[in-house]
């Protein structure tokens, strides 16, 4: 009997322990990377000159660097734990593969969207024209742009089909 818990002890000292520090350190990492992330947009970003654009693109910023940063943990948590990652990152290949080619229109109006955001093209109280319609922006996220016209109508527009703006009173 003492020698199983001899055995048990070495076994939990030789193999387990190693792989929880390792696993803590990981954490510790990924914590440590998003707060670093973190602080860089928000330094990068400060020095754009539309408060009200900076909030989203730091929303964008926090949530993607999150997103991944914690895949990346979990990939080496999984490794640490002994089981092929390698099967996982394939298909998370494939899969990323499938849904970009599935959603090429959603993936068009969220780059154009953020380049909206990024490069200050117009903002929200702008009054702007797209393609036929005239109006003020009323809402602008990653995916749409919406424009409320003179006679109070709605015109919600997919910034991937945002070839040409003209904006008629630029805001400060």
């Amino acid at each position: 009997m003492l020698e199983f818990f001899q055995n048990l002890i070495e076994t939990f000292m030789t193999l387990v322990l190693p792989s929880c520090f390792k696993i803590l350190l990981v954490v510790l990492v990924a914590f440590f990377s998003k707060y670093l992330v973190n602080v860089a947009a928000d330094n990068f970003l400060s020095r754009l000159r539309k408060t009200g654009r900076i909030s989203s693109l730091k929303q964008i910023f926090y949530s993607t660097s999150s997103a991944i940063i914690t895949a990346i943990a979990a990939i080496m948590i999984l490794h640490e734990l002994g089981l092929d990652v390698m099967p996982i990152i394939a298909s998370a290949g494939l899969l990323s593969l499938a849904v970009s080619l599935g959603a090429q229109h959603i993936v068009k109006d969220v780059v154009n969207g953020f380049f909206i955001l990024l490069e200050d093209q117009f903002g929200i109280g702008d009054t702007i024209k797209i393609g036929d319609i005239t109006g003020v922006v009323e809402n602008m996220n990653l995916r749409i742009t919406s424009l409320k016209d003179t006679s109070g109508g709605i015109h919600i527009i997919p910034n991937g089909e945002i070839k040409q703006v003209s904006v008629l009173n630029y805001r400060k």
